[in-house]
């Protein structure tokens, strides 16, 4: 009997002990979650659309005050896409309310039932409260998607540009009679391939696939100027479109030459001021050329670049500024690298000394002299290159049909 009695006085203090816990922990309950304006905590069956951002608004009755309180919510099985509110203050017998957005998946089955969960918590109290809300999450009748494009970065004009495009159909219903058409608006070129029917599933009968390939070939005129040009890769049929967009810079002819000079490749600055360098660089060849610059430095200085891809008409010269900034003291090394055609046309090595702070360089005056002079160094260099070129015969353009 004593053991009994012992034993039912365990329980009850293990019960307490357990309950006390619990209250210390839930600093609130959930008492209402709205999902698209509809009440969700009393069992309704609420139905959305794939890659929607969804309303959430959650509302919460504190019983008691607690700290850095946030509310997450997040879909089932993606919760790497969880989403949570600022964390706040709560205080004792209080309403509180906060909405977030919360991001549907995209690729699922035509309809799929899945969990939306709200979790409240504090850092310091952990875990409140959890509600879990049924979704009925299905496709759009209609929707065509443009699911890859591959293709090269860089195309040299009169060549083609070849776009293995992959599409497929994201909707509920059978996207039929769709076609793809690829345009660089620039130019006022396009090219147009038709894709078939499409399934909303994979199925052998009759045999249909809910993804096809085709390779479509672009062609770039001759003339095209050299630059880098947005490519539109639109998917269509009578019940639904897409868009993607992809870059192609457009080169001339790969034979010609090229220059790079450099005004001066050493500068001495104050921690904190930017310091400024500049490269020119000479077309000398018959065409115009695309140059990409790809800067290479140490984790404790900083460079500014504005333009990384430069279109240099042929015979003319172009300078690209950038400049550079450190927080510590010290002699930095770093350098630009210029490309042409995936081509490393030159490799420029410079130095930055940056000693003690701003007010020891105040004498502005002789660094501006000194920079002026040098950039009327370098113009020269250039005039002198530009004027030593062989004169070359005037091309004779034939007309192209497109």
């Amino acid at each position: 009997m004593e053991t009994k009695k012992l034993l039912v006085s365990f329980v009850a203090v293990l019960a307490l002990a357990i309950m006390s816990v619990a209250s210390v922990s839930a600093f609130g309950y959930i008492t209402s979650v709205e999902v698209n304006g509809v009440e969700a905590l009393n069992g309704a069956e609420i139905a959305d659309f794939a890659g929607q951002t969804l309303p959430v608004r959650v509302v919460f009755q504190a019983d008691r005050d607690a700290s850095d309180v946030r509310i997450k919510a997040w879909i089932s099985g993606e919760k790497e896409y969880a989403v949570s509110t600022d964390r706040f203050d709560v205080i004792a017998d209080r309403t509180y309310s906060r909405l977030l957005s919360v991001q549907l998946p995209s690729k699922i089955d035509p309809s799929e039932d899945l969990k939306l969960v709200v979790l409240i918590e504090s850092k310091n109290d952990g875990v409140a409260d959890t509600a879990e809300v049924n979704l009925t999450v299905q496709r759009e009748s209609y929707n065509v998607e443009v699911l890859d494009v591959a293709m090269n970065s860089e195309v040299k004009a009169g060549s083609n540009l070849v776009l293995d495009v992959v599409l497929k159909n994201r909707g509920r219903k059978l996207a039929e009679d769709t076609f793809v058409k690829a345009r660089i608006p620039a130019l006022g070129i396009e090219t147009k391939a038709y894709f078939g029917d499409l399934s909303a599933l994979d199925q052998a009968n009759p045999d249909k696939e809910d993804a096809v390939q085709r390779r479509m070939f672009l062609s770039i005129p001759s003339n095209a100027p050299a630059g880098v040009y947005t490519v539109e890769i639109e998917a269509y049929n009578g019940d639904a479109s897409s868009l993607a967009t992809k870059k192609v810079a457009i080169t001339g002819d790969a034979g010609e030459t090229s220059q790079v000079v450099s005004s001066t490749n050493s500068r001495t600055f104050a921690a904190g001021e930017r310091a400024g360098y500049s490269l020119t660089l000479v077309n000398t060849g018959n065409s115009i050329r695309v140059y990409e610059l790809v800067p290479e430095t140490p984790s404790d200085l900083t460079l500014n670049l504005g333009d990384s891809v430069v279109a240099i008409p042929a015979g003319e010269s172009r300078t690209v500024n950038f400049d550079v900034v450190a927080a510590k003291q010290g002699r930095y090394a770093f350098a630009m690298n210029v490309y042409t055609d995936k081509e490393l046309v030159k490799r420029y090595n410079f130095i930055a000394t940056v000693e003690g702070s701003a007010g020891k360089f105040a004498n502005t005056t002789v660094l501006l002299t000194v920079v002026l002079a040098i950039i009327f160094v370098v113009l020269l260099v250039v005039l002198i290159v530009l004027l030593t070129r062989k004169p070359e015969k005037s091309e004779e353009f034939g007309e192209s049909y497109y």
